[in-house]
């Protein structure tokens, strides 16, 4: 049975701790909400135009990533090309220059990057809440052995968050035998140590429907130990950690921008090396020991061993591990850890006088054979036991432009290819060229490359181009055309297939307080459909299936404490055999911060849609390191409120609470997350405390 008193403790601590202990100098609140925004807002920019019911990319470990980094800015007068290229709006031209700037005069502020060629107002807006001024100065050798070299510029983080759904859900109403086996609540708690050098983590999760028998008997746990920056030792990592290298064909588990609003930086991916992994996103990443050594020269090695959940086939094999994490009921928890996984790789990665270039490589086993599917798209898939792949990869600096790219293949024959070449055509214009091709065997299981399909690049050729040009210091605008092929059956076909899609942007901002932006995306994509032959057989033929998707939105800050926004999307699908399918949505948020340690972030949505086709999403405001990413569709409204209120500098409380209501339905999704009436509600509780 589900023990509340448990999951009391971790708040209780949390505010003991807060009394007992002082707290080091802290952020002030406004700065801290300015931060938060600027990170929000990249959010929304990298993962807007994705489906959520459809990606499996790594959205969350992208979202602790860009908390963390926010939490521990970059020292721009000590940090390497390496670390400024891990902030997002930065490139390897944009990188090179900052360096050798602060070689002739060091920065003694945040703003004495606007002298850095090719960084203005726009690029150092959208970086601030990445970075910082500190000493240049780097700590002797000889202090190692004083613990307050390790302790330095310490800082301690304890979360505990709490979530569920209101109303009763299918699985909690059924016995234990047929049903979920724990609690409606969802219950999250973290508790993290860094310094200048040092990473220490806990991260402890229950989805709703797990049990929770004590206090260590969650269902996930991650945890690291790390040391990062020590002379030419860059990082060494014992426990949970990602690996995120070249441009993603072989090896990358941290998340990634991908297509929409930023067409130029959404294609090349600056690499994150070995990192400590703190998300909760189950089924990602590694965990045993990893390390990086050198300068200008490194060299990278890791060893991973875990468990992964694979459901169990006649004949002895598993299907390919999941990533959902979900141990709810009997069977899922039958499939619980029933796939062990050991994998070995390693790296060589060089500074030239143009940029950098690289080698990758793994070798990965599991203990049971693993099958690949009897579908058609899951011919190619990995089958067996044993799996190896190599990579080499490049970014370079060559005049006005950034060359970068990556090939990589995997020992069952299949390769893939990704290169592209970055612009500077004037101060104020960007364009991107990109080709890929990977093949439809390629089977890079750690990947995450580029492309129209999400997860690990294969079976996908396409080009893109993007531009992007400020017309002056109001006015921005962006589009990009990719045109795209599948070789080989994708999920739901039987043969090739292609397609293309563009996107067109605008932003206006007239002044500081007010910005508007429309938006427009088009895309084709051949699917297949039953038809008859004029002999009377059943045959499947291709057919385009077209979306369109409109956006416009406008941002006013009427007065210092107050923010609105209001948008419209539209959105038209069709088909070959069925008739145009629309969709709307119509929102109005509202942001108050009556005090400095208040913040009120509220929303009121109308949507209307023909059907699932014409489905919208939107991206909200919620916990810290929670993401939401809502789809909408059917005819109703949504309504959140999200209050964070900081008592104390040490202390954050937060409160999330959403409802949606449909019009035109009196089931809310189906199986053992069916609700039986119109309504879903939710609420999250968070505390956050901050040493």
């Amino acid at each position: 049975m589900y023990r509340k008193e448990l999951l009391l403790f971790p708040l209780l601590f949390f505010f003991l701790m807060g009394w007992l202990l002082i707290p080091t100098a802290q952020l002030k609140a406004q700065e801290r909400d300015s931060v938060q925004t600027q990170v929000e807002r990249d959010l929304e920019r990298a993962i807007e135009e994705i489906d959520p019911e459809e990606s499996d990319l790594d959205i969350e470990e992208l979202l602790e990533y860009l908390q963390n980094l926010a939490g521990n800015p970059v020292n721009i007068n000590r940090a390497s090309v390496d670390d400024l290229l891990l902030i997002p709006g930065l490139n390897l031209r944009l990188a090179e220059n900052i360096v050798q700037q602060r070689s002739r005069t060091p920065f003694t502020q945040v703003d004495d990057l606007l002298d850095v060629s090719g960084i203005g107002p726009a690029t150092l807006g959208r970086i601030r809440p990445y970075i910082r001024v500190g000493s240049g100065l780097e700590l002797g050798r000889d202090l190692y052995l004083n613990p307050r070299f390790w302790t330095s510029n310490s800082r301690f983080e304890g979360f505990s968050r709490y979530q569920r759904v209101l109303q009763e859900q299918e699985g909690f109403a059924r016995p234990d035998s047929s049903g979920f086996l724990g609690s409606p609540v969802k219950y999250y708690q973290r508790y993290r140590y860094t310094s200048n050098y040092l990473s220490l983590n806990l991260t402890q999760e229950k989805d709703a429907g797990e049990e929770l028998a004590g206090i260590n008997a969650f269902d996930y746990n991650s945890w690291h130990i790390a040391v990062q920056n020590v002379g030419n030792l860059q990082s060494l990592v014992i426990g949970d950690y990602s690996v995120s290298v070249g441009q993603g064909l072989l090896l990358w588990s941290g998340g990634a921008f991908g297509k929409g609003r930023d067409v130029i930086r959404g294609v090349s991916k600056n690499e994150r090396g070995v990192r400590p992994f703190t998300s909760a996103q189950e089924g990602i990443g590694f965990r045993g020991i990893a390390a990086t050594y050198g300068n200008n020269l490194q060299v990278t090695g890791f060893y991973s061993n875990r468990n992964r959940t694979a459901s169990l086939n006649d004949g002895g094999t598993v299907n390919f591990p999941t990533e959902s994490g979900f141990h709810r009921t009997l069977s899922e928890l039958e499939r619980r850890n029933s796939l062990e996984q050991t994998t070995v790789g390693g790296r060589i990665r060089a500074r030239i006088p143009y940029g950098f270039v690289g080698v990758s490589g793994f070798f990965n086993r599991f203990d049971r054979p693993v099958a690949a599917g009897i579908q058609p798209y899951q011919t190619y898939n990995f089958s067996g036991t044993d799996l190896s792949g190599y990579a080499a990869d490049y970014r370079l600096l060559i005049g006005p432009a950034i060359a970068f790219g990556e090939f990589a293949t995997t020992d069952n024959g299949g390769y893939g290819l990704l290169t592209g070449t970055e612009f500077e055509l004037s101060d104020n214009s960007d364009v991107i060229l990109s080709y890929r091709y990977y093949d439809k065997a390629l089977q890079s299981i750690f990947g995450a490359g580029f492309g129209e399909q999400s997860g690990d690049p294969g079976n996908e050729e396409g080009f893109y181009i993007g531009f992007e040009h400020d017309l002056n210091e109001q006015i921005s605008i962006s589009a990009y055309l990719d045109q795209f092929r599948f070789p080989a059956p994708r999920f739901q076909t039987r043969q090739p297939t292609s397609g293309y899609d563009w996107l067109g942007y605008i932003e206006y901002t007239p002044f500081r307080e007010l910005s508007l932006y429309a938006l427009i995306r088009f895309q084709t994509k051949e699917e297949e459909y039953d038809s008859i032959d004029d002999f009377g057989r059943d045959i499947r033929l291709l057919g385009d299936n077209k979306r369109t998707g409109a956006r416009f939105q406008a941002e006013y800050q009427v007065h210092p404490k107050v923010r609105l926004r209001t948008r419209f999307d539209m959105a038209r699908t069709r088909d070959t055999i069925e008739d145009a399918a629309w969709g709307y949505l119509v929102f109005q948020d509202i942001r108050l911060t009556p005090r400095s340690n208040l913040k009120i972030d509220a929303r009121i949505t109308m949507f209307d849609t023909d059907d699932f086709s014409a489905r919208l999403y939107q991206f909200e405001n919620d916990l810290l390191y929670v993401l939401s990413n809502t789809v909408l569709f059917d005819q109703g409204q949504r309504m959140y409120i999200v209050v964070n209120y900081e008592p104390a500098e040490w202390l954050q409380l937060s409160l999330k609470a959403a409802t949606t209501t449909y019009e035109d339905r009196s089931v809310i999704s189906s199986g053992l997350n069916q609700i039986n009436g119109n309504r879903r509600s939710d609420i999250g509780i968070q505390a956050r405390v901050r040493f």
